[in-house]
Protein backbone atom coordinates (compact mmCIF):
# COMPACT_ATOMS: atom_id res chain seq x y z
CA UNK A 1 0.00 0.00 0.00
CA UNK A 2 1.32 3.76 -1.12
CA UNK A 3 2.26 5.62 1.79
CA UNK A 4 2.87 2.66 4.18
CA UNK A 5 6.38 1.80 5.61
CA UNK A 6 7.10 -1.73 6.97
CA UNK A 7 9.65 -1.76 9.45
CA UNK A 8 10.19 -0.92 12.65
CA UNK A 9 9.73 2.42 14.36
CA UNK A 10 11.86 4.96 14.82
CA UNK A 11 9.77 5.98 18.57
CA UNK A 12 12.55 6.02 20.79
CA UNK A 13 10.35 4.47 23.68
CA UNK A 14 8.29 2.25 21.30
CA UNK A 15 11.62 1.03 19.65
CA UNK A 16 12.77 -0.57 22.96
CA UNK A 17 9.24 -1.67 23.76
CA UNK A 18 10.11 -3.79 20.38
CA UNK A 19 13.13 -5.17 21.26
CA UNK A 20 12.01 -5.74 24.96
CA UNK A 21 9.01 -8.07 22.90
CA UNK A 22 12.31 -9.99 20.52
CA UNK A 23 14.10 -10.57 23.86
CA UNK A 24 11.45 -12.58 25.42
CA UNK A 25 11.84 -14.78 22.68
CA UNK A 26 15.20 -14.59 21.62
CA UNK A 27 18.39 -14.76 23.94
CA UNK A 28 20.34 -13.10 21.25
CA UNK A 29 18.18 -9.70 21.40
CA UNK A 30 19.03 -9.16 25.17
CA UNK A 31 21.69 -7.20 24.89
CA UNK A 32 20.02 -5.00 22.38
CA UNK A 33 17.27 -4.83 24.78
CA UNK A 34 19.86 -3.43 27.27
CA UNK A 35 21.23 -1.05 25.27
CA UNK A 36 17.98 0.33 23.79
CA UNK A 37 17.03 1.00 27.73
CA UNK A 38 20.76 2.33 28.35
CA UNK A 39 20.21 4.52 25.87
CA UNK A 40 16.92 5.40 26.22
CA UNK A 41 17.19 6.57 30.23
CA UNK A 42 20.62 7.86 30.11
CA UNK A 43 22.01 4.84 31.81
CA UNK A 44 25.33 3.18 32.48
CA UNK A 45 23.95 -0.37 32.57
CA UNK A 46 22.12 -2.14 35.18
CA UNK A 47 21.28 -5.81 36.63
CA UNK A 48 18.44 -7.90 36.92
CA UNK A 49 18.62 -9.93 40.31
CA UNK A 50 16.11 -12.49 41.08
CA UNK A 51 15.82 -13.75 44.89
CA UNK A 52 14.12 -16.62 46.38
CA UNK A 53 13.96 -18.33 49.90
CA UNK A 54 16.06 -20.57 51.03
CA UNK A 55 15.90 -23.85 53.18
CA UNK A 56 15.75 -21.22 55.94
CA UNK A 57 13.33 -18.92 54.56
CA UNK A 58 15.68 -15.63 53.84
CA UNK A 59 15.94 -14.46 50.54
CA UNK A 60 18.95 -15.68 48.12
CA UNK A 61 20.26 -14.89 44.48
CA UNK A 62 19.23 -17.49 42.53
CA UNK A 63 19.93 -15.40 39.02
CA UNK A 64 21.96 -12.55 37.62
CA UNK A 65 22.41 -11.20 34.41
CA UNK A 66 24.38 -7.22 34.08
CA UNK A 67 24.92 -5.41 30.77
CA UNK A 68 26.62 -2.49 30.24
CA UNK A 69 26.05 -1.19 26.79
CA UNK A 70 24.57 -4.04 25.86
CA UNK A 71 27.43 -6.06 26.06
CA UNK A 72 27.15 -8.97 29.12
CA UNK A 73 29.40 -8.61 31.79
CA UNK A 74 29.41 -11.73 34.50
CA UNK A 75 32.22 -11.24 35.61
CA UNK A 76 30.30 -8.39 37.59
CA UNK A 77 27.94 -10.78 38.27
CA UNK A 78 30.56 -13.85 39.41
CA UNK A 79 32.71 -11.16 41.76
CA UNK A 80 29.46 -10.17 43.48
CA UNK A 81 28.77 -13.67 44.00
CA UNK A 82 31.83 -14.73 44.99
CA UNK A 83 32.89 -11.97 47.18
CA UNK A 84 30.53 -9.23 48.11
CA UNK A 85 26.56 -11.06 48.02
CA UNK A 86 26.96 -11.75 51.77
CA UNK A 87 27.91 -8.57 52.55
CA UNK A 88 25.33 -6.89 50.49
CA UNK A 89 23.04 -5.00 53.24
CA UNK A 90 21.05 -3.17 50.42
CA UNK A 91 19.87 -6.53 48.81
CA UNK A 92 17.49 -7.77 51.78
CA UNK A 93 16.05 -4.34 51.61
CA UNK A 94 15.81 -4.38 48.05
CA UNK A 95 13.60 -7.67 48.01
CA UNK A 96 11.20 -5.75 50.69
CA UNK A 97 10.42 -2.68 48.61
CA UNK A 98 6.69 -2.35 47.14
CA UNK A 99 6.78 -3.22 43.35
CA UNK A 100 7.69 -0.23 41.25
CA UNK A 101 9.09 1.84 43.56
CA UNK A 102 12.00 3.31 42.58
CA UNK A 103 14.78 3.87 45.21
CA UNK A 104 17.50 5.21 45.12
CA UNK A 105 21.06 3.21 46.61
CA UNK A 106 21.72 6.03 49.53
CA UNK A 107 18.63 5.37 51.28
CA UNK A 108 19.08 1.14 51.05
CA UNK A 109 22.52 1.91 53.48
CA UNK A 110 22.34 3.19 57.03
CA UNK A 111 25.22 6.02 58.16
CA UNK A 112 26.86 3.30 60.09
CA UNK A 113 26.78 0.63 56.75
CA UNK A 114 28.38 3.96 54.70
CA UNK A 115 31.19 3.88 57.14
CA UNK A 116 32.30 0.04 56.68
CA UNK A 117 30.27 -2.05 54.21
CA UNK A 118 32.35 -3.52 51.39
CA UNK A 119 29.44 -3.40 49.06
CA UNK A 120 28.97 0.31 49.32
CA UNK A 121 32.54 0.89 49.87
CA UNK A 122 34.40 -1.33 47.55
CA UNK A 123 32.11 -3.13 45.12
CA UNK A 124 29.82 0.08 44.01
CA UNK A 125 33.09 2.32 43.80
CA UNK A 126 34.76 -0.59 41.76
CA UNK A 127 32.23 -1.00 39.15
CA UNK A 128 31.03 2.91 39.20
CA UNK A 129 27.66 1.90 40.24
CA UNK A 130 26.98 3.70 43.94
CA UNK A 131 24.58 6.18 41.80
CA UNK A 132 21.88 3.91 41.35
CA UNK A 133 18.70 3.00 41.50
CA UNK A 134 17.07 0.23 42.33
CA UNK A 135 13.43 -1.15 42.10
CA UNK A 136 11.66 -4.50 42.11
CA UNK A 137 10.45 -5.22 38.66
CA UNK A 138 8.23 -8.25 39.70
CA UNK A 139 6.51 -10.67 42.39
CA UNK A 140 4.61 -13.22 43.17
CA UNK A 141 0.82 -12.12 43.16
CA UNK A 142 0.15 -12.08 46.47
CA UNK A 143 3.59 -13.24 47.55
CA UNK A 144 5.58 -11.95 50.70
CA UNK A 145 8.29 -10.14 50.35
CA UNK A 146 10.28 -12.96 51.74
CA UNK A 147 9.22 -15.21 49.12
CA UNK A 148 11.60 -13.75 46.41
CA UNK A 149 11.05 -11.43 43.23
CA UNK A 150 12.94 -10.12 40.66
CA UNK A 151 14.80 -6.48 40.86
CA UNK A 152 16.77 -4.42 38.37
CA UNK A 153 19.43 -2.28 39.57
CA UNK A 154 20.47 0.87 36.99
CA UNK A 155 23.76 3.21 36.97
CA UNK A 156 23.11 6.27 36.44
CA UNK A 157 24.85 7.79 33.17
CA UNK A 158 24.13 10.99 33.60
CA UNK A 159 25.09 13.90 36.73
CA UNK A 160 21.36 13.56 38.05
CA UNK A 161 18.18 11.69 37.72
CA UNK A 162 16.17 14.10 36.76
CA UNK A 163 12.10 13.91 36.67
CA UNK A 164 11.76 13.29 33.00
CA UNK A 165 14.32 10.30 33.20
CA UNK A 166 12.86 9.07 36.16
CA UNK A 167 9.37 9.22 34.00
CA UNK A 168 11.05 6.98 31.48
CA UNK A 169 11.61 4.41 33.71
CA UNK A 170 8.64 4.09 35.09
CA UNK A 171 6.83 3.77 31.76
CA UNK A 172 8.88 0.75 30.52
CA UNK A 173 8.96 -1.09 34.07
CA UNK A 174 5.44 -2.52 33.07
CA UNK A 175 6.90 -3.69 29.71
CA UNK A 176 9.94 -5.07 31.38
CA UNK A 177 7.72 -7.19 33.56
CA UNK A 178 6.07 -8.68 30.81
CA UNK A 179 8.62 -9.74 28.47
CA UNK A 180 10.27 -10.92 32.05
CA UNK A 181 7.41 -12.90 32.63
CA UNK A 182 7.10 -14.74 28.94
CA UNK A 183 10.83 -15.70 29.31
CA UNK A 184 10.19 -17.19 32.74
CA UNK A 185 7.19 -18.98 31.38
CA UNK A 186 9.61 -20.25 28.34
CA UNK A 187 12.04 -21.39 30.31
CA UNK A 188 9.97 -23.21 32.95
CA UNK A 189 8.61 -24.69 29.70
CA UNK A 190 11.79 -26.00 28.27
CA UNK A 191 12.40 -27.87 31.68
CA UNK A 192 9.10 -28.67 32.42
CA UNK A 193 9.55 -30.83 28.98
CA UNK A 194 12.80 -32.14 30.23
CA UNK A 195 10.88 -33.14 33.25
CA UNK A 196 8.14 -35.14 31.15
CA UNK A 197 10.43 -38.07 30.72
CA UNK A 198 9.48 -39.15 34.17
CA UNK A 199 6.14 -39.96 32.12
CA UNK A 200 8.31 -42.52 29.91
CA UNK A 201 9.81 -43.85 32.89
CA UNK A 202 6.69 -44.49 35.12
CA UNK A 203 7.32 -48.33 34.40
CA UNK A 204 10.55 -48.71 33.81
CA UNK A 205 13.01 -49.78 36.18
CA UNK A 206 14.95 -46.56 37.17
CA UNK A 207 13.75 -44.22 39.57
CA UNK A 208 13.70 -40.62 38.47
CA UNK A 209 13.25 -37.97 41.34
CA UNK A 210 13.22 -34.66 40.09
CA UNK A 211 14.14 -31.53 42.20
CA UNK A 212 13.72 -28.07 42.10
CA UNK A 213 16.29 -25.18 41.95
CA UNK A 214 16.18 -25.28 46.12
CA UNK A 215 17.03 -29.11 46.34
CA UNK A 216 13.26 -29.95 47.25
CA UNK A 217 11.47 -32.75 45.47
CA UNK A 218 9.26 -31.72 43.06
CA UNK A 219 7.86 -34.60 41.58
CA UNK A 220 9.04 -38.78 41.17
CA UNK A 221 8.44 -41.52 39.10
CA UNK A 222 6.91 -44.50 40.62
CA UNK A 223 9.37 -46.09 41.22
CA UNK A 224 11.76 -43.81 43.26
CA UNK A 225 8.14 -43.24 44.91
CA UNK A 226 8.79 -46.55 46.10
CA UNK A 227 11.89 -46.18 47.14
CA UNK A 228 11.16 -43.37 48.93
CA UNK A 229 8.42 -45.17 50.56
CA UNK A 230 10.40 -47.88 51.56
CA UNK A 231 12.95 -45.59 52.49
CA UNK A 232 15.09 -48.04 50.43
CA UNK A 233 18.40 -46.64 50.99
CA UNK A 234 17.10 -43.29 49.50
CA UNK A 235 14.26 -41.04 51.58
CA UNK A 236 12.26 -37.38 51.44
CA UNK A 237 13.56 -35.74 54.61
CA UNK A 238 11.24 -31.76 54.79
CA UNK A 239 11.05 -32.50 51.16
CA UNK A 240 14.99 -33.50 50.41
CA UNK A 241 16.34 -36.39 48.53
CA UNK A 242 18.40 -38.17 51.55
CA UNK A 243 20.21 -40.87 51.20
CA UNK A 244 20.36 -43.69 54.31
CA UNK A 245 23.91 -43.78 55.19
CA UNK A 246 25.35 -40.45 57.27
CA UNK A 247 28.42 -40.98 54.66
CA UNK A 248 26.15 -41.36 51.27
CA UNK A 249 24.11 -38.81 52.46
CA UNK A 250 26.87 -36.29 52.64
CA UNK A 251 27.85 -37.25 49.26
CA UNK A 252 24.35 -37.24 47.81
CA UNK A 253 23.90 -33.31 49.08
CA UNK A 254 27.96 -32.37 47.60
CA UNK A 255 26.81 -34.05 44.41
CA UNK A 256 22.74 -31.97 44.49
CA UNK A 257 24.99 -28.49 45.53
CA UNK A 258 27.53 -29.04 42.33
CA UNK A 259 24.38 -29.37 40.34
CA UNK A 260 22.22 -26.45 41.81
CA UNK A 261 25.58 -24.13 42.22
CA UNK A 262 25.10 -20.70 43.19
CA UNK A 263 25.00 -17.66 40.56
CA UNK A 264 27.85 -17.63 38.94
CA UNK A 265 28.97 -21.39 39.08
CA UNK A 266 28.82 -23.71 36.53
CA UNK A 267 26.33 -26.73 37.20
CA UNK A 268 27.95 -30.00 36.84
CA UNK A 269 26.63 -34.02 37.39
CA UNK A 270 28.01 -36.86 39.08
CA UNK A 271 27.83 -40.48 40.13
CA UNK A 272 27.64 -42.24 43.49
CA UNK A 273 26.42 -45.84 45.29
CA UNK A 274 24.00 -45.88 48.17
CA UNK A 275 24.33 -48.69 50.58
CA UNK A 276 20.66 -49.99 51.37
CA UNK A 277 19.56 -52.08 54.31
CA UNK A 278 19.44 -55.61 51.89
CA UNK A 279 20.64 -55.68 48.36
CA UNK A 280 23.25 -54.64 46.07
CA UNK A 281 24.06 -50.52 46.55
CA UNK A 282 21.84 -48.04 44.37
CA UNK A 283 23.45 -46.29 41.60
CA UNK A 284 22.72 -42.59 41.71
CA UNK A 285 23.22 -40.43 38.54
CA UNK A 286 22.78 -36.91 39.60
CA UNK A 287 22.15 -34.37 36.51
CA UNK A 288 21.87 -30.75 36.26
CA UNK A 289 18.40 -29.48 34.07
CA UNK A 290 19.82 -26.51 32.65
CA UNK A 291 17.18 -24.46 30.23
CA UNK A 292 18.66 -23.00 26.62
CA UNK A 293 17.64 -19.77 27.65
CA UNK A 294 18.05 -17.55 30.35
CA UNK A 295 15.24 -18.27 33.12
CA UNK A 296 15.18 -14.86 35.40
CA UNK A 297 14.87 -16.94 38.17
CA UNK A 298 11.81 -18.98 36.96
CA UNK A 299 10.55 -21.68 39.60
CA UNK A 300 11.27 -25.10 37.19
CA UNK A 301 12.86 -28.02 37.93
CA UNK A 302 16.51 -28.04 38.11
CA UNK A 303 17.69 -31.64 38.42
CA UNK A 304 17.42 -34.86 37.88
CA UNK A 305 18.34 -37.57 39.84
CA UNK A 306 18.12 -41.11 38.39
CA UNK A 307 18.17 -44.00 40.72
CA UNK A 308 19.00 -47.31 39.53
CA UNK A 309 18.67 -50.40 41.31
CA UNK A 310 20.55 -53.15 39.93
CA UNK A 311 18.60 -55.93 41.39
CA UNK A 312 15.66 -54.61 39.48
CA UNK A 313 14.40 -57.09 37.21
CA UNK A 314 16.07 -60.04 38.44
CA UNK A 315 14.71 -63.27 38.48
CA UNK A 316 12.43 -64.44 41.01
CA UNK A 317 13.38 -67.44 42.92
CA UNK A 318 10.08 -69.22 42.13
CA UNK A 319 9.97 -68.53 37.73
CA UNK A 320 13.98 -70.23 38.52
CA UNK A 321 12.71 -73.37 40.69
CA UNK A 322 10.09 -74.15 38.64
CA UNK A 323 11.99 -73.85 35.23
CA UNK A 324 15.06 -75.81 36.72
CA UNK A 325 14.20 -77.96 39.04
CA UNK A 326 15.69 -76.14 42.43
CA UNK A 327 14.51 -76.33 45.97
CA UNK A 328 13.25 -73.15 47.03
CA UNK A 329 16.67 -72.63 49.01
CA UNK A 330 18.92 -73.75 45.97
CA UNK A 331 16.27 -71.38 44.21
CA UNK A 332 17.15 -68.21 46.34
CA UNK A 333 21.22 -68.99 45.88
CA UNK A 334 21.10 -69.24 42.30
CA UNK A 335 19.47 -66.03 42.03
CA UNK A 336 21.75 -63.96 44.18
CA UNK A 337 24.43 -66.00 42.27
CA UNK A 338 23.12 -64.11 39.36
CA UNK A 339 23.11 -60.48 40.38
CA UNK A 340 26.98 -60.81 41.09
CA UNK A 341 27.27 -61.31 44.39
CA UNK A 342 29.69 -63.34 46.21
CA UNK A 343 29.33 -66.63 48.09
CA UNK A 344 30.58 -64.51 51.44
CA UNK A 345 27.62 -61.51 50.32
CA UNK A 346 24.70 -64.76 49.79
CA UNK A 347 25.71 -66.04 53.15
CA UNK A 348 25.58 -62.78 54.97
CA UNK A 349 22.17 -61.71 53.35
CA UNK A 350 20.23 -65.08 53.73
CA UNK A 351 21.65 -65.61 57.23
CA UNK A 352 23.48 -68.95 56.68
CA UNK A 353 26.97 -69.72 57.13
CA UNK A 354 29.45 -69.85 53.99
CA UNK A 355 29.72 -73.58 53.98
CA UNK A 356 26.06 -74.38 53.84
CA UNK A 357 25.89 -71.66 50.63
CA UNK A 358 28.50 -73.58 48.88
CA UNK A 359 27.01 -76.79 49.61
CA UNK A 360 24.05 -75.67 48.23
CA UNK A 361 25.55 -74.17 45.05
CA UNK A 362 27.24 -77.31 44.37
CA UNK A 363 23.88 -78.76 44.30
CA UNK A 364 22.68 -76.35 42.41
CA UNK A 365 25.44 -76.73 39.52
CA UNK A 366 24.72 -80.41 39.54
CA UNK A 367 21.01 -79.79 39.03
CA UNK A 368 21.66 -77.67 35.73
CA UNK A 369 24.70 -79.60 34.39
CA UNK A 370 26.53 -76.62 34.88
CA UNK A 371 30.45 -77.03 35.21
CA UNK A 372 30.93 -73.67 36.32
CA UNK A 373 29.19 -70.67 38.04
CA UNK A 374 29.19 -68.98 35.13
CA UNK A 375 27.60 -71.64 32.98
CA UNK A 376 25.11 -71.15 35.65
CA UNK A 377 25.35 -67.25 35.47
CA UNK A 378 24.34 -67.52 31.47
CA UNK A 379 21.77 -70.35 31.68
CA UNK A 380 19.80 -67.91 34.31
CA UNK A 381 20.00 -64.89 31.73
CA UNK A 382 18.45 -66.92 29.37
CA UNK A 383 15.28 -67.13 31.25
CA UNK A 384 12.20 -64.68 31.47
CA UNK A 385 12.40 -62.17 34.30
CA UNK A 386 10.08 -62.28 37.01
CA UNK A 387 8.75 -59.96 39.97
CA UNK A 388 11.30 -58.97 42.26
CA UNK A 389 8.22 -59.53 45.05
CA UNK A 390 10.12 -56.27 46.76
Amino acid sequence: MAGVTVGRTDDPFERTVETLLDAAFDDARWGDAFREIDWLCALNGGQFTALAANGDGDPEAVFAACYIDGDPHQEIVADWAANYAPFSENVPRIGRLPAWRLTHNEELFTPAEKRSSLMYNEFQPKYDCRDQMAVVVDRKSGGRPEDGCLFWTMANGEADWEPDKLKRIRALLPHIRQAVRVRRELAASEADAYADATALLENAAPGAVFLDRRGNIASANRTAQRMLRDRDGIHEWRGELRAAAPRDDARLRRLVAGALPRIGGIPAGGTMSAQRPSGLPLILHVHPVTPGRADFGAERVAALVLVRDPDAGRLDPQTVGDALGLTPAESRVAVLLGTGRSVRDIARELGRSENTVRWTLKNVLSKTNSARQADLVRLLLQLPPGDRGR
